[in-house]
């Protein structure tokens, strides 16, 4: 939550007002992104360090947001990734979702809550460069003159 943002009003708490303070989601959305870009380039760093070459390398980039993701789950939301990550609140209308929603909704849960620890591990399109580049540099300023 952001310290710096204005208690909430009575017009946060209103019933038809959203149930989520948007400062704070932006606040926490800013950090969540960090960490997973932190993540990845530590975890691209390691991979060059160590000389990991094609899937090792990938596999240390997936086992580090994974880890990277329970740790923010455990520490951070207490598992709860509906209540503190805002991508587990929206959906799309894909076939996955209109299917689970004739199946008793089960599914829509289950699927919001996949959304959220995507976004929660910072698998991305940004990450994902951030790693490569840290990868591909460590790697070449140490093993490549070896």
């Amino acid at each position: 939550m952001n310290p710096t943002a204005p208690p909430p009003t009575a017009s946060h708490l209103a019933p038809e007002s959203p149930p989520l303070h948007p400062p704070s989601v932006y606040h926490n959305t800013r950090i969540l992104s960090s960490l997973g870009t932190l993540a990845a380039c530590f975890s691209g760093l390691i991979s060059g360090i160590l000389g990991l070459t094609n899937l090792t390398g990938f596999s240390l980039y997936l086992i580090t947001s994974l880890i990277t993701a329970l740790t923010l789950a455990s520490i951070k939301c207490a598992f709860d990734i509906e209540r503190y990550v805002p991508e587990a609140h929206s959906f799309g209308t894909s076939s996955a979702s209109t299917r689970s929603a004739k199946n008793g909704g089960e599914g829509k849960a289950m699927l919001r809550s996949w959304k959220g620890w995507i976004a929660l591990s910072g698998i991305g399109q940004e990450n994902l460069l951030g790693f490569l580049l840290f990868w591909i540099g460590s790697y070449a300023l140490i093993h490549v003159y070896d």
